[in-house]
């Protein structure tokens, strides 16, 4: 499963919706599973996205689920995962990322508290150590996929580097496939020089890799996908 991420630009750009859907048509020509809208340069982000923000990404998600065939779901920085749920559901989507999900996480938007309660019945992709954070608690990333794949019930768990752009290390990866049955997928670094880490994984969530500046590059998009499927064997598939 690739998951590609459609960076969009910040809320109130004139070309927000324009922008959206074109690199949404590009991502699933590039030959991605499923996309996922973020509002990625909505920086510096609030802990909960605020009303503008939401109805932007709301806007934007419920035009790319209609110009595209694969399901799409929604992350809305930084932590705004109960409003994420609500414009999914109501747009047609099918999944969300949810960067605190059981874990208490330190961040440069102020501390992150645990979403899971609120997304019962709701398909996660459902981070453990995030990246840009400190998790509190749990302390080990064995603990915190345990405590979210067992007190919590998640699609998939997502692990990645210390920032974006930066992949995992395989350790990692490896620990979370050892501590819960549930698909294990990497959420950042994955490039051209990391695909490596698929062999351990069940999938990735790609976005920085497929783009030149803030445009889904197609070409680039393509070789990516289709190295990555070369090499994928998921032994735990997600379905979204």
């Amino acid at each position: 499963m690739l998951i590609g991420v459609l960076h969009l630009l910040p809320t109130g750009d004139p070309n927000y919706l324009d922008h959206a859907v074109r690199n949404a048509k590009r991502l699933e020509e590039a030959g991605v599973d499923a996309i996922i809208v973020e509002n990625y340069y909505d920086t510096p982000f609030k802990p909960k996205a605020d009303l503008p923000t939401a109805i932007a990404v709301a806007v934007a998600a419920r035009d790319v689920v209609k110009t595209v065939s694969v399901p799409v779901g929604v992350n809305l920085l930084r932590n705004a995962c109960r409003t994420a749920a609500i414009i999914s559901q109501h747009v047609g989507g099918k999944f969300i990322r949810c960067n605190a999900y059981t874990d208490m996480v330190l961040s440069e938007s102020g501390v992150l508290t645990p979403e899971a309660p609120y997304l019962r019945g709701i398909k996660v992709l459902a981070d453990v150590h995030v990246k840009h954070g400190l998790t509190l608690y749990p302390p080990t990333l064995a603990e915190a996929v345990e405590t979210a794949t067992t007190r919590a019930s998640p699609a998939a768990v997502v692990i990645t580097g210390r920032k974006t752009g930066e992949p995992p290390d395989p350790v990692e990866v490896a620990t979370a496939r050892a501590h819960t049955d549930l698909p294990v997928l990497v959420g950042s670094g994955i490039c051209f020089n990391t695909l490596y880490l698929l062999k351990i994984a069940d999938g990735a969530i790609v976005g920085t890799c497929l783009k030149e500046g803030r445009e889904v590059d197609l070409e680039k998009a393509r070789r990516l996908v289709r190295e990555a499927k070369s090499v994928l064997r998921p032994k735990r598939p997600l379905f979204l």
